[in-house]
This record gives structure tokens, C-alpha cells and sequence, in this order.
């Protein structure tokens, strides 16, 4: 099979936002486009979020919103009519479906494609990048070099960081699971086992509907600092127009101003539509904090906003209801400390309990890491080194991602936008806080593509002077 080295668009990351990403590149292009999209994994589309086999794992926004295009709100809905007929715009479906409506999408994209424009799925890893004269190279970890006009990066979210705390030989033991969506993960998990869960939010709780798909019957722990577990989806509620009120300058005016607007509602109304009214708005909001402000939001008020923001479906939480009064399930508010390595496969995890000066002990079989992708940006990444080093890029502010334009387009390191390297996505956190969900990255992929088609045609091609060589 030959892979052609040259590209004009060539994408890093086959998951979710590089998929919707491609699909709006194929959808709208009139003319020649070449576009290749290089995913590590065999499987192209799902990516880590969708890829899941178990048939417990719901999707936590509802199908009516889930479409991947801003301008056709139910293609989603009719996707899934044709393969569940029932489905109803208020229903979470099992998040498999949508990894499989991102399968689908890149078919019918790629076969309704206009002559000329072709995509290429490549399998590999990229490991770095350079530019020059308008031409960025793409080094892959194995196998042929590539070039193209523009590159687009699409990773996705970043795996778990390690716990912050003195593993005492937990973390290199197979007692320790670091993240609950590698491969496998659970499999030395026996139903009678003890577990705990470090942190409350929706990767526990995806986490506990595998151990009960598994029929675990033995005692799981979950330990986060609040303690919260994500708020629950209200059947019926649709978002409220956007809040009508000056960008505030503070976390805590900000709050104020929210709190108003939720007081404010007719009788009957939920918070919920509030909260869910403001996703049009913040990004705008986010970026009209002042930095410190931003800080101060993610030391304390970031949990808050998370539970009421990202929630999980009703039968999720009849679920989690369920093992709590049967025993199973035990949620607990505290500290992190450490850990011991016992006898006969024993661990303890000390904890000091929210509210309290002693410190609490659990005696468990297993402990693993719950506490969601790392934001951090500590991703490890050779690619994203590479980037950092070079001068290409730049963290942005807060160090949750990299730093961009409105549009997407990578600042290097003297804060000036490329003309060849973009991003979408979880790496533009730091500067739009929501940029991991699907109603955001959608928004995201249709402005980019319209921006590259336009920015390329407008650019001369720097491959006209090269001859093309196709690679074996």
C-alpha cells in the first residue's frame, strides 16, 4: 500500500474532535483538497471517550444535543432512529452508539467527498514537527516522514496524572490501576474484591457501572476531596437564553451574577437551564477573567462548577443510588495521604477525613485512579516536548493546554500565530475552559475548516515547486 507523503491538511488524533474535524474539511470542500488523518490506534473515530464496550457507559448529554453538526441539530437523532427507531431527543444512549455514529460519519464523508478531495487514514504515531517555508514536516515514531501545508492537532484528553501522594509501592504493583480506560484495566478485579476509587467524579462513576457489570459484590470506596458526585439531568429542561449581564471581572461577581439568574426564574424552572444557557457565552466569560481570577476559579470553585456542569443521566444515578443502599457503594469526602503495601495483597490508603484532624485508614485490595484526565498539561507527550522546545508553541497561561488565537491557531513562542499548526479541543482548555464536550469541539471543527479551506486557497501551494514522491 503506498502513502502519499504530501498533504494540505494533515490531522494528529482520530478521536472525536479530529473525526469532526475531518468530516467538516470533506463535507463543505468544493474543489482539491487532500487531507490525511494519522491516529495511533487501529480503530479511527471513537477515540478513548466512545471506544468503550460496556453497555452501562451513557452518554451524559442527551441525543437531541449530540449531533455533529451545528447547522443540523438532529442528525445525531436521526442516526441513531435508524438503528433504535424509538429513540426519543431526551434519551442517553449508550456512548458506544456515538463512537459508532463517528465511524459512520467518516464513511459517508469520505464517499459523498467532491472529486479531488481525498482522505487517508494513516496509522502511526507522530513524535515531532517542524516548519519551514510554509511546509511543516510531521516525523512519525515508525515509518515514513510526512509533509503538509497545515497540520491540526486533535489529541484529545490527556490520561491520568499519578496520585500526588507517597505510593509506598502501591504504583508499580498490579493492586494499582492508574487508569480505568487502558485496556483490560479491571480484569484482575474479582467480584469479591475490596476496592478504592480516587476521586467522585464521572470517570468514577463509569468506573463503578464496569465493577456492576462485572457483578462486584465486594466494597468499593470513593474518596475525593468534597466527596461530590456529579449532579443529575432533569428530564425536560432545555437551556435558557444566555444570561444578559456584563462580562464580570471576578470568580465571585461572576457567581453573584449566576446566582441572581437562577432566583430570577419563573416558578417551575431549574438551575439546570441556567447553567446550561451559558454554553453559547463561556468561553467570552472565561477569557473576561483576569488570570488570577482564572486561578482562583480552579482552586475553588472548579469541583462546584464540574458537578452541576457535567452530569450524569437519571438511570446512572438510580444505579449509584442502588450499590449505596445496598452497601457496596461508600462515598467519602477527605484528603488523600498515602499508602502502605500490606501482606497477601493488601493495601492501605490513609486518608484525613473533610472536617477532621485524624487521619482515616482503608483496607483494600485494589486502588485506582479516578480523578479524570490530567489538566496539568505534565501529559509526557515527545510530540507536545518537541513543540515546546522548538519554539512552535507555548503553554497558555495556566498551563492546562497551549496558547492560540480565537480561531485555533497555535502562538508561538514570541505569542505570534502560526499559519500552519492548529489545534481544537481539550489543549485549548486553559483559554475556553468548556473545550472537551461535543457541543463545543462541533462549534470548533466547523469554524476551523472553513478557516483552513479559505486560508489555503488564498496561500500559494508551497508543494508547486516540488516534485511528489509517492512513499512505499
Amino acid at each position: 500500500m503506498k502513502i502519499e507523503r504530501r498533504w494540505d491538511v494533515l490531522v494528529v488524533g482520530g478521536g472525536a474532535s479530529g473525526t469532526l474535524l475531518v468530516t467538516q474539511l470533506l463535507r463543505n470542500a468544493p474543489g482539491p483538497l487532500r487531507v490525511a488523518l494519522v491516529e495511533r490506534e487501529a480503530r479511527t473515530g471513537p477515540g478513548l471517550a466512545y471506544s468503550t464496550s460496556h453497555s452501562s457507559h451513557l452518554l451524559n448529554v442527551p441525543v437531541g444535543r449530540m449531533s455533529a453538526f451545528p447547522d443540523d441539530p438532529e442528525h445525531f437523532l436521526r442516526w441513531m432512529r435508524r438503528v433504535e427507531p424509538d429513540t426519543d431527543p431526551g434519551d442517553f444512549v449508550a456512548r458506544q452508539r456515538y463512537g459508532q455514529y463517528l465511524e459512520a460519519l467518516l464513511r459517508e464523508s469520505r464517499r459523498a467527498a467532491a472529486p479531488g478531495v481525498v482522505l487517508e487514514l494513516i496509522r502511526g504515531e507522530v513524535s515531532a514537527l517542524s516548519e519551514e517555508d510554509g511546509v511543516v514536516r510531521v516525523s512519525l515514531a515508525q515509518g515514513p516522514s510526512l509533509e503538509a501545508r497545515a497540520v491540526v492537532l486533535a489529541l484529545g484528553n490527556a490520561s491520568p496524572a499519578d496520585l500526588p501522594v507517597d505510593g509506598g509501592g502501591l504504583f508499580e504493583s498490579v493492586n494499582y490501576v492508574r487508569s480505568p480506560w487502558a485496556p483490560r484495566a479491571l480484569e484482575h478485579i474479582e467480584p469479591h474484591h475490596s476496592v478504592l476509587l480516587v476521586g467522585t467524579g464521572l470517570t468514577m462513576v463509569d468506573t463503578v457501572l464496569s465493577l456492576a457489570e462485572r457483578n462486584h459484590e465486594g466494597r468499593i470506596h470513593a474518596l475525593s476531596r468534597h466527596g461530590l458526585l456529579p449532579q443529575v439531568h432533569r428530564p425536560g429542561v432545555q437551556p435558557s437564553p444566555p444570561p444578559r449581564f456584563s462580562e464580570p471581572r471576578s470568580t465571585r461577581a461572576l457567581f453573584h451574577e449566576l446566582r441572581r439568574e437562577i432566583e430570577g426564574l419563573p416558578e417551575g424552572s431549574d438551575w439546570r437551564c441556567v447553567v446550561d444557557g451559558l454554553r453559547p457565552v463561556t468561553a467570552s466569560l472565561w477569557r473576561g477573567l483576569p488570570v488570577p481570577a482564572q486561578r482562583r476559579f480552579l482552586r475553588h470553585l472548579r469541583t462546584l462548577w464540574d458537578v452541576h456542569r457535567h452530569r450524569m443521566a437519571a438511570s446512572v444515578a438510580d444505579t449509584l443510588a442502588q450499590l449505596r443502599r445496598a452497601g457496596v457503594l461508600h462515598v467519602h469526602a477527605g484528603r488523600l495521604r498515602g499508602f502502605q503495601m500490606l501482606e497477601e495483597g493488601w493495601v492501605e490508603a490513609r486518608a484525613r477525613p473533610r472536617g477532621v484532624v485524624f487521619e482515616a485508614t482503608f483496607r483494600v485490595q485494589h486502588v485506582i485512579n479516578c480523578t479524570g484526565p490530567d489538566c496539568s498539561f505534565s501529559r509526557g507527550q515527545p510530540l507536545l516536548r518537541s513543540l515546546l522546545e522548538s519554539g512552535l508553541a507555548r503553554r497558555d497561561a495556566l498551563g492546562l493546554g497551549l496558547s492560540t488565537d480565537e480561531g485555533g491557531a497555535l502562538l508561538d513562542g514570541q505569542g505570534q500565530p502560526s499559519a500552519v499548526l492548529f489545534t481544537l479541543g481539550p489543549l485549548r482548555r486553559g483559554e475556553l475552559w468548556e473545550s472537551t464536550a461535543v457541543p463545543e469541539i462541533r462549534d470548533q471543527a466547523a469554524a476551523l475548516a472553513w478557516r483552513l479551506r479559505r486560508e489555503l486557497a488564498a496561500r500559494p501551494d508551497a508543494f508547486a515547486s516540488r516534485d511528489v514522491h509517492p512513499l512505499s
